[in-house]
């Protein structure tokens, strides 16, 4: 998702350079140079690509069609990643290594059900000892994976 959303942003941006002297290069300076760390900034952002998009629809060339319905990606997005400890904790953090390998920026969510909850009740490394699960109820023997370790 990161890397579409990326992907798109690129294409976005180029499309604005090139409507840049029809909307105004003010307005397209700022929008291809903004900060966006803060939420203050942000929302700066919005207001500008709604000044963009409004300026936009009165235009008919190609570019300008093709770039309103893409003017919504130039503002940050957050994107998330939701998985179990099925998923994370695999083959030696092997979930999770892919993630922070791509280099993107994502927030990740870890739900720690102890057990492969999707396969049945598997035993996972991050069931504890005494866990009482259908195919795992002695847990696993040993500590579990220290998640935090990544950082």
């Amino acid at each position: 998702m990161r890397m579409s959303v990326n992907k798109q942003k690129e294409f976005a941006s180029e499309l604005l350079k090139m409507v840049g002297a029809q909307v105004g290069d003010d307005l397209a300076g700022a929008i291809l140079s903004a900060r966006q760390k803060t939420e203050a900034q942000i929302q700066e952002q919005r207001e500008r690509v709604k000044a963009l998009k409004a300026k936009l629809s009165g235009l008919a060339t190609r570019e300008a069609k093709l770039l309103l319905p893409l003017a919504d990606v130039l503002i940050k997005r957050s994107i998330w990643i939701v998985g179990g400890d099925g998923w994370a904790y695999d083959i030696g953090y092997g979930g999770l290594d892919h993630v922070f390998a791509m280099g993107q920026d994502v927030n990740i969510l870890v739900m720690d059900t102890e057990v492969y909850s999707n396969t049945g009740g598997q035993m996972s490394k991050a069931t504890p000892r005494a866990a009482v699960a259908k195919f795992a109820a002695a847990g696993k023997p040993g500590a579990k994976k220290d998640l935090d370790l990544w950082r």
